[in-house]
């Protein structure tokens, strides 16, 4: 496979002229191609020519490019119908595309756009880590804790929803910051809380259970209600002996 990854790859030069030379527009559909290209998941200059425009002057291009970037190094998870050996061999392949060199360079870039002026791009980027990273990473970790106060709701949501992949479960220091996003303000966040609560705590946490029974029962919106019921049943249930 290595001995490929740098073999011509048809459409790639046709994509780097539109890159190199076309408006905002041009290059934004070019990026989105980029990502989608045939043969190009793991082929270095198609990984190369995304990554030059993870600092595209314009917004629109950064955020194409973090997609495209995240799709030519990580294999996408396998659908809802997959068997449980089908579901064990992605799995198996996402982790060594995530220990991968150029995984890890790109996560490097991904933390860098984490900070950046768009909030859109933030959200993608964030994205991104929880693709890249892999469970415990305290270095990711600490760069996503940044963005639970961040004034977008879209970026809080993802913020959460990434801790909720990333972080070690039933680490009470972790269980405990998700479970005060249950209380956010905007409901998209809350659901997104509540599905990463799910995720990282264990039936052993009370305060987790708690305020999930609260939310199931309170909470104003019906679709974080009915999440919040769903994820209190997981809970308990996992808990049962046998």
């Amino acid at each position: 496979v290595a001995s490929a990854l740098m073999e011509p790859l048809d459409g790639l030069a046709e994509l780097t002229a539109k890159l190199d030379g076309g408006d905002w527009e041009v290059r934004r559909t070019a990026l989105e191609a980029l990502g989608r290209l045939r043969g190009g998941r793991g082929h270095a200059g198609a990984i190369a020519l995304a990554g030059k425009h993870l600092e595209d002057e314009d917004v629109h291009c950064r955020r194409a490019a973090l997609s495209a970037s995240l799709r030519l190094v990580i294999p996408p998870p396998p659908p809802q119908d997959a068997s449980e050996d089908e579901a064990t061999a992605a799995a198996a392949m996402r982790k060594l595309a995530q220990e991968s060199e150029p995984a890890m360079q790109l996560l490097e870039k991904v933390i860098v756009r984490l900070a950046d002026q768009d909030w859109g791009v933030r959200r993608v980027a964030l994205g991104a880590a929880a693709e890249l990273a892999q469970r415990g990473n305290s270095t990711v970790l600490a760069a996503l804790r940044e963005h639970l106060a961040d004034k977008d709701d879209d970026v809080r949501g993802a913020a959460v929803a990434a801790l909720g992949r990333l972080a070690p479960v039933g680490e009470a220091t972790w269980i405990s910051i998700l479970t005060h996003h249950l209380d956010d303000e905007d409901e998209t966040v809350r659901s997104a809380a509540v599905l990463a609560v799910s995720r990282v705590a264990t039936p052993e946490n009370r305060e987790a259970l708690a305020k999930l029974t609260e939310l199931a029962r309170e909470d104003e919106d019906d679709k974080v209600r009915r999440a919040a019921a769903t994820a209190r049943t997981g809970l308990l249930a996992a808990g049962r002996p046998g």
